[in-house]
């Protein structure tokens, strides 16, 4: 049985000196920031957990944290590639500690893609993020596991949410205050 979840999150940034009449040069500079997934992988997630690793990717190891009773720490891989318009984000591998034998049982994963929105129609600079979760659990199975993984999934996309509109706007707003954005 698979359960999905998703959320499209919009990140208004605020610079100094953004008008209408200078966004082309603010989406040609989001875009530098995110042609690089350092960059904003490092806003999304703890970067002293964030290994760079060869071939667009990247190894991270959550810290823990509690669902349901449970105390879980995942560790991922995730593939990070910019196609000239937006960054897509997929994760390859997952592991999650903590869930004794329901590791072998369970799958997870996670798509994403982070594009910044055209700011003339917005009057802003604005980053879109769009992720999609999903966890499969054996039929028989999920009857126990289905409500604890809709709480997971739902926990796990509402973090990606904070960090979008903390960690996420932060380092592009930093990145766009910058005298000349270097690609």
């Amino acid at each position: 049985m698979r359960l999905e979840q998703q959320r499209r999150i919009q990140v208004p940034l605020d610079v100094p000196g953004v008008t209408p009449a200078s966004t082309a040069g603010q989406l040609e500079a989001l875009a530098a920031f995110l042609a690089r997934p350092l960059r904003p992988l490092r806003g999304l997630l703890d970067p002293a957990r964030l290994q760079a690793a060869p071939g667009d990717r990247y190894l991270y190891r959550s810290r823990p944290y509690g669902v349901a009773g449970w105390t879980l720490q995942p560790q991922v891989t995730l593939e990070a590639r910019w196609d000239g318009e937006q960054l897509h984000i997929r994760q390859l591998e997952a592991r999650v500690d903590g869930l004794g034998d329901w590791q072998d049982r369970l799958d997870f994963g996670l798509v994403a893609t982070i594009r910044p929105l055209e700011a003339a129609v917005l009057e802003a600079a604005v980053l879109e993020a769009e992720a999609r979760v999903w966890a499969e659990v054996p039929a028989a199975a999920a009857p126990l596991a289905a409500p604890v993984l809709r709480l997971a999934l739902q926990q796990l996309l509402d973090r990606l949410e904070r960090r979008c509109q903390r960690g996420l706007r932060r380092r592009a707003e930093a990145w766009l205050s910058r005298p000349a954005q270097a690609a």
